[in-house]
């Protein structure tokens, strides 16, 4: 890992990092580091792992001039766009070098394929200090998500505790507290690093690849709250609005049919198990399945394309109890 610097002013710098790697040989990433004049914690910013998620990038931007303003203590390492060969084509989900998604490749393999080489230099070389990794989502061009926080629990209690008190600094719709055993959730940055005893949670909120300041300052205020908890900063915290439902794992509703989907429910939702969340009707436009909830639960995220095929990840449900 190579740190180019290319400008400084006051506690932050900024430049080019770059890898020794082979693969990652004409990769150039932007960071920004921000150090304090006082030792204290460090937190690892990780934002554009999927490039069209712009209001989580637009916050990692902010929170380098919130912390040039406001460190007091530690340092604040961030990364504002991660997938930087998807950056300019727009690329959904995956790095198009070898068409995999990041956000499911942690902790990374040093002799894997693009991908998976650059999640292991990332968490195990640049992030490899920080006090807690916060990896920051939302909204690619298909998706609706709400605001939305998750953190893995390993069963050993202090340290769950040290994780649950870090997710909960975001105002959110829900909290998912992944447990344990779960197995179907698994391979985020946020699932995997506990594993390590690495503390990390990651954030998701945002729509279509569109701009917009509630969901930036959803991102930015929970990543500052982060670091008042941990004793970087001093300023006054956002007021929390949300209903911050804790909630314990999700779970993928499938398109049952390829054709033109007609959604009758939002992000953020409460349904009721068995409810219709939609139907697929053929490309003549006559209807084909009904989309129903397995359970009651809470919606996290949609797609909402008109058009989907036959298995397609359309709906996030986080089980509830009614």
């Amino acid at each position: 890992m190579i740190k180019h610097t290319a400008g400084q002013q006051g506690k932050i710098s900024w430049g080019w990092l770059s890898f020794s790697h082979p693969i990652l040989d004409s990769l150039q990433l932007p960071w920004f580091d921000i150090v304090a004049p006082e030792p204290g914690p460090a937190l690892a910013i990780i934002a554009g792992m999927h490039p069209n998620e712009v209001a989580a990038m637009e916050a990692a931007l902010r929170l380098k001039n919130y912390f040039g303003q406001t460190l007091e203590r530690g340092s604040v390492a961030i990364l504002p766009i991660l997938n930087m060969p998807g950056l300019y084509s727009h690329a959904e989900f995956v790095c198009p070098v070898d068409n995999k998604n990041m956000n499911f490749l942690a902790p990374g393999d040093p002799q894997g394929s693009f991908s998976e080489v650059l999640v292991d230099r990332v968490l195990n070389g640049w992030a490899k200090d920080a006090t807690v990794v916060i990896d920051l989502h939302g909204g690619d061009l298909r998706e609706v998500v709400a605001k939305f926080v998750m953190c893995q629990l390993t069963g050993e209690p202090e340290f769950d505790a040290v994780t649950r008190a870090l997710a909960h600094q975001f105002d959110a719709d829900a909290i998912v507290e992944f447990v344990a055993d779960q197995t179907n959730n698994r391979g985020r940055a946020t699932n995997e690093l506990p594993w390590l005893g690495r503390h990390a949670v990651m954030a998701e909120g945002g729509a279509n690849g569109i701009l917009d300041e509630e969901n930036t300052l959803f991102h930015v205020n929970g990543v500052a709250n982060i670091a008042r908890h941990l004793g970087l900063t001093r300023d006054a915290p956002a007021p929390r609005v949300r209903r911050n439902q804790v909630v314990s794992n999700f779970f993928k509703v499938e398109a049952p049919a390829s054709g033109r989907l007609y959604l009758d429910v939002a992000a953020g939702e409460t349904v009721s198990g068995g409810q219709r969340l939609g139907a697929v009707h053929d490309l003549f436009g006559a209807w084909l399945a009904d989309i129903i909830a397995p359970s009651s639960g809470l919606i996290l995220m949609i797609v909402n394309h008109n058009i989907t095929s036959r298995g397609e990840w359309l709906i996030s449900l986080a089980p509830v109890a009614q």
